[in-house]
């Protein structure tokens, strides 16, 4: 996490921590405090109405109403007592002792003054905005300073911590102690905590490839165990001849176990092993040659077309590259109706292969999971070799150890088109 999401995290916390104590504990005494501030100052307003018309004359009542309305900021309006312009309530009051001096209606923000028996003064209303919302302005202000208070605070005390750390090595290396920082320090703890972030995902990733490999191999296992099960059971009472087809049947099984494990053992060490590869330089064309070469007598009735006309040495790991071509040329060759085609492309220091097949194409969703061990484009074809749904895997696996990439299309001869992109391993 980082420093910053640290630090909005605190103050989101904090703050409506802050909001939430301030509106239980406070809100209600700074609203009766600011009512009667309001009515504190209605008052004041009452004494200036007062002092500013009492001796005036009639004929001046409307002069000075305009000069307390510009005082006060607020209207001022010069009514008759009647019923057209004040209520039968306050009437009763201005008619009323206590109604001499004025009436103040606080929830309306409004003063009534009589000045004489057949006119009064109506002031307001009179809104203190600053007041209405002091309870809230209050809450949040709290809130905000106790966020901010508390921000300092955590801040001041990581500062702290690292200050410690950074005088602890600089007394352990005398060497360079000025180079140590803060900021340095900071910058480390915020890698490595990304390095084990990465490494704790990685970890993850690894031990759900392992469990999946597991649940493959023991699945592609129990068909050619069961088989030899069945045969051993068989040759306790089976004639000559019997017996030698379940001989037979038993080396099948085994050959097939055999090449099993090789295969799972290939992709394992594809996957996890730190081997260097066995770089050296081959021209595609010869390179891809070989690969046709293992593969086409599987396929007698399928032509194989080899397009390159780019005369590039690729500096590969020979080996593994057949065996990945050769993987997808068999899984071409297997779906084809009657050819193969193989282009080459070169540009931008760049190579591209392509092998694309006249087949019916992918199954609708298999892009995605195409390249997954134990994945079959087809469930019902037989075992041979690269048929326990592996052969993909170990394409993807040799493509990304050369710093390439591979994917799948729609070809355009109708069939699937697997497409290898090579990158920094072009020799001129």
């Amino acid at each position: 996490m980082t420093k910053s999401v640290r630090a909005a995290i605190a103050l989101s916390i904090s703050f409506s921590i802050a909001a939430l104590l301030s509106q239980a504990i406070f809100y209600d005494a700074i609203d009766r405090l600011a009512m009667s501030t309001f009515n504190d100052n209605l008052l004041e307003y009452q004494t200036q109405i007062k002092n500013s018309i009492h001796d005036a004359s009639p004929s001046l009542w409307q002069q000075q109403a305009a000069k307390l309305s510009a005082e006060l900021n607020t209207p001022v309006y010069l009514d008759k007592r009647d019923q057209d312009n004040f209520t039968q309530d306050v009437l009763d009051q201005l008619a009323s002792p206590i109604g001499n001096n004025g009436i103040i209606d606080p929830d309306m923000g409004l003063i009534y003054y009589p000045i004489s028996q057949q006119y009064a003064l109506t002031v307001g209303p009179i809104d203190d905005i600053t007041l209405a919302y002091a309870a809230e302005i209050f809450t949040w202000l709290f809130a905000l300073l106790t966020a901010i208070a508390t921000f300092t605070l955590l801040d001041y005390q990581d500062k702290k911590a690292l200050k410690r750390l950074s005088d602890s090595l600089s007394l352990e290396s005398q060497a360079v102690p000025s180079q140590i920082s803060i900021d340095s320090l900071q910058a480390q703890a915020d890698l490595m905590s990304n390095t084990n972030r990465q490494k704790s995902i990685a970890l993850d990733q690894l031990l759900i490839t392992q469990r999946d490999l597991l649940h493959g191999v023991a699945h592609e296992f129990r068909s050619p165990l069961a088989r030899m099960e069945f045969a051993i059971e068989l040759l306790k009472e089976a004639d000559e001849n019997k017996r030698s087809q379940l001989k037979g049947q038993l080396e099948r099984s085994i050959k097939e176990l055999d090449e099993l494990v090789k295969q799972v053992l290939r992709y394992s060490r594809l996957q996890h092993d730190g081997a260097e590869l066995e770089w050296s330089s081959i021209s595609t064309r010869e390179l891809i040659e070989r690969a046709i070469e293992k593969v086409q007598h599987f396929y007698p009735k399928i032509q194989f077309i080899l397009d390159d006309e780019t005369q590039c040495q690729l500096r590969c790991d020979i080996k593994l590259m057949v065996i990945a071509l050769s993987n997808i040329l068999r899984n071409a060759g297997r779906f084809a109706y009657a050819k193969c085609l193989i282009t080459v492309e070169s540009q931008h220091n760049a190579l591209t292969i392509s092998i694309q097949d006249d087949g019916s194409g992918l199954a609708p969703g298999k892009k995605k999971q195409i390249f997954e061990p134990f994945t079959r484009l087809d469930p019902s074809r037989s075992r041979d070799s690269g048929g326990y749904g592996l052969g993909l895997a170990i394409v993807q696996s040799i493509v990304h150890k050369h710093d390439g990439s591979i994917k799948v299309e729609d070809a355009p001869i109708g069939g699937a088109n697997f497409i290898i992109t090579l990158g920094k391993s072009i020799s001129d």
